[in-house]
């Protein structure tokens, strides 16, 4: 009885491999089956401006994450985080991520809590370099002048949702030849 069992098995094993598949269907069974790939850029956030300069720079503001991979054959590369800051006067701002600095960190002989006006307790505040900038009539995050780089805080406390934006031109935070801009507070829209 095993042995009758044994070869009626074996006889649908041999059937089966020698079927043919259709062209369509074995172009569906040999692609790799892949998972659907993670979103590129967190979803936008919308902020409104919430004192006179950042009204003047952008009016309400939009702002989004994202993570560029590098070329596949540049191997000592790695993801770079770009934050994008579209303002509803025109301006836009693209920054790569260059670190997370102390608030002590100086600028022009001013701490960035005392420019950001942020309590002591925040631990850091992220610095981008800017790699593009748009003005809207000749003016962007800091007026006329060309934003070399933008200190952001947001507050680690859930449930806040402040923002505060500084671009700081002709250098990073903490070099000697950097000046900041007109500090920006906005609010979540």
């Amino acid at each position: 009885m095993m042995l009758r069992a044994a070869v009626l098995a074996l006889g649908l094993a041999i059937a089966g491999c020698g079927q043919q598949v259709a062209p369509a269907e074995q172009e569906a069974v040999s692609a790799p089956q892949l998972e659907a790939p993670t979103p590129e850029t967190e979803p936008s956030r919308v902020f409104a401006a919430a004192n006179e300069a950042a009204i003047a720079a952008t009016g309400q503001l939009t702002v989004s994450l994202a993570t560029r991979m590098p070329d596949a054959g540049d191997e000592n590369a790695d993801a770079q985080e770009i934050l994008t800051l579209t303002g509803a006067t025109g301006v836009a701002v693209e920054a790569q991520i260059v670190s997370a600095v102390s608030p002590a960190t100086l600028v022009q002989g001013q701490t960035l809590r005392a420019l950001l006006s942020i309590p002591v307790e925040e631990p850091q505040v992220l610095v981008y370099r800017v790699l593009q900038e748009t003005k809207a009539g000749g003016r962007g995050l800091c007026a006329a002048d060309i934003v070399s780089h933008v200190v952001v805080w947001e507050p680690a406390v859930p449930g806040q949702s402040d923002m505060k934006v500084l671009g700081v031109i002709g250098g990073a935070p903490g070099a000697g030849s950097a000046r900041p801009c007109a500090m920006l507070e906005y609010r979540r829209a």
